[in-house]
């Protein structure tokens, strides 16, 4: 991975270890979740209530949300409009290894202890 442009990966696979290091607090983790969780529901409810504004507020709320634990948590923060399909795909993997409790093991495998900042 060229840690100078972690965006010039030609795949997912090796995007993942660099998403991974950008999110390596179990807070950032959970609001994550919350985040996906939430813009999920906007689109549901969206489609249900027949309602395409909820679904544009989708990835707005998605964004805020996360980007609130980048601030408090990381104190970093991400590029998602650089692969923003990359990201997405991130997000979900995330959402899943979270709610399964395994995330914390990605952080282990690929965070090096001095990416991770105090």
């Amino acid at each position: 991975m060229n840690r100078a442009d972690p965006y010039a990966v030609e795949s997912f696979e090796a995007f993942w270890p660099h998403y991974v290091r950008l999110h390596t607090k179990r807070e950032t983790h959970l609001m994550h979740a919350l985040a996906t969780a939430s813009a999920v529901s906007l689109v549901f409810t969206g489609a249900v209530l027949r309602q395409p504004i909820l679904c544009l507020f989708a990835p707005l709320v998605d964004y805020a949300i996360s980007q609130v634990s980048h601030r408090v948590f990381e104190k970093n923060r991400t590029l998602p409009w650089k692969h923003t399909l990359w990201h997405a795909r991130a997000e979900f993997r995330m959402f899943r290894l979270t709610m399964r409790g395994r995330m914390q093991r990605e952080v282990e495998w690929f965070v090096v202890p001095d990416d991770v900042v105090s």
